[in-house]
């Protein structure tokens, strides 16, 4: 009989140690002594008895859900947020009749209200580590609710750039684009990032696979096109932006950056082409008229400039014919510069460029009228 006393006793204490432990961790954390709270419920999950009951687990997401809201313990809990969300996790795992469900999910969106708020405030103060992981501790709690937490995902990528980790920031990113959220910004934003770490070839890639899905986005091609450009590259932009242009000969933005190329390579006559296809498609298009307009305009620029160079004090009739008629033909070249000038103009009247070449191509023309409207412009925007 005093061993079956002796063993019922022992049964006791065993389980109330494990009980014991959670009570205390409850109550120092109902009296606000969450430094005591977090020890007692730490001691109870090492316990078999207590580890596998919800309660403890649930206690302990609301001991170390105050301790993130404890400034005075932030340095000594770092992590409180994320080990409040995974001992709410857990809770909702054991809760298999989903007794306690409702308190556990208000428990994991002031986690995830939290997390957000702290990322914001390590952001204000330029943590901006911190911040990332802070909002990424806010998604990550978000999808438990299967909810994407858009916000948190983009603020997320924006503090790992800044805090200059460049793979988290990419990753990131590419998490937004498969959200389809800030597109097709964020393909752009990854390419910056692959050209800043002097990796164009990622860069290039993350372009073309975005203009997949966004082929007339302008912003995507001419990025691609700057490569290219920066790289010198231009028979790679050529044959890139062709077989682009074939694929969709309706695009406006195609026809213009395949004439930027051809300018760069010196295949003027390639490049009018292209350029005059841009406007035929969209005949408003600033960019296409002003870069023609400007190409017939530097043309006629460079035969005047040969023409006077062909003077001489003494010259034959041969060599006068050719100087008279290569000045011609420079000013002839004015003339059909002018009316791209003038679209370009019609659309952005405040282009100082567009401004300058018209009012030499009208001193030129002799139409005063609009030189002196040029002039007055110029000089009211110095």
């Amino acid at each position: 009989m005093k061993h079956f006393l002796m063993i019922i006793g022992c049964l006791f204490a065993f389980s109330v140690t494990g009980q014991k432990e959670v009570v205390s961790a409850y109550n120092a954390n109902k009296e606000g002594d969450y430094r005591a709270a977090s020890t007692y419920i730490e001691q109870a999950i090492l316990i078999e008895k207590s580890n596998t009951k919800d309660k403890t687990w649930r206690y302990r997401g609301d001991i170390y859900l105050n301790i993130s809201r404890d400034t005075s313990l932030t340095m000594e809990y770092p992590n409180a947020l994320r080990i409040s969300m995974e001992s709410y996790l857990k809770a909702k795992e054991l809760d298999l009749k989903e007794r306690y469900k409702e308190e556990i999910m208000f428990g994991l969106n002031q986690v995830q209200i939290g997390a957000n708020g702290k990322g914001i405030s390590y952001y204000n103060t330029t943590s901006f580590d911190l911040a990332a992981t802070s909002f990424d501790l806010a998604a990550e709690v978000a999808r438990t609710f299967k909810i994407v937490d858009t916000m948190a995902v983009y603020n997320s990528a924006l503090c790992y750039e800044k805090a200059n980790m460049t793979d988290m920031a990419i990753e990131r990113y590419k998490d937004c684009a498969d959200i389809e959220y800030q597109v097709p910004n964020v393909f752009l934003f990854i390419s910056t990032l692959y050209r800043n770490a002097e990796n164009d070839e990622a860069a290039l890639k993350t372009l073309q696979e975005a203009r997949v899905s966004y082929p007339r986005e302008q912003s995507l091609i001419i990025e691609e096109l700057n490569i290219y450009l920066t790289n010198k590259d231009f028979e790679r932009a050529k044959a890139n932006l062709e077989l682009a242009a074939e694929q969709d000969p309706t695009n406006e933005i195609l026809w213009f950056s395949l004439g930027s190329v051809f300018d760069n390579l010196g295949n003027y006559d390639e490049a009018i082409l292209a350029y005059q296809k841009a406007i035929d498609v969209k005949s408003d298009y600033f960019d296409a008229n002003y870069n023609l307009g400007a190409l017939y305009f530097n043309k006629a620029v460079l035969g005047i400039n040969e023409a006077n160079e062909m003077w001489k004090p003494r010259m034959t009739k041969t060599e006068a014919a050719s100087q008279k008629k290569l000045e011609e033909d420079s000013k002839s070249m004015f003339v059909t510069a002018r009316p791209y000038l003038e679209s370009a103009f019609e659309v952005d009247p405040a282009d100082l460029e567009t401004i300058r070449s018209l009012k030499d191509i009208y001193a030129r023309t002799g139409e005063d009228d609009k030189f002196i409207q040029m002039n007055d412009l110029l000089k009211g925007a110095q």
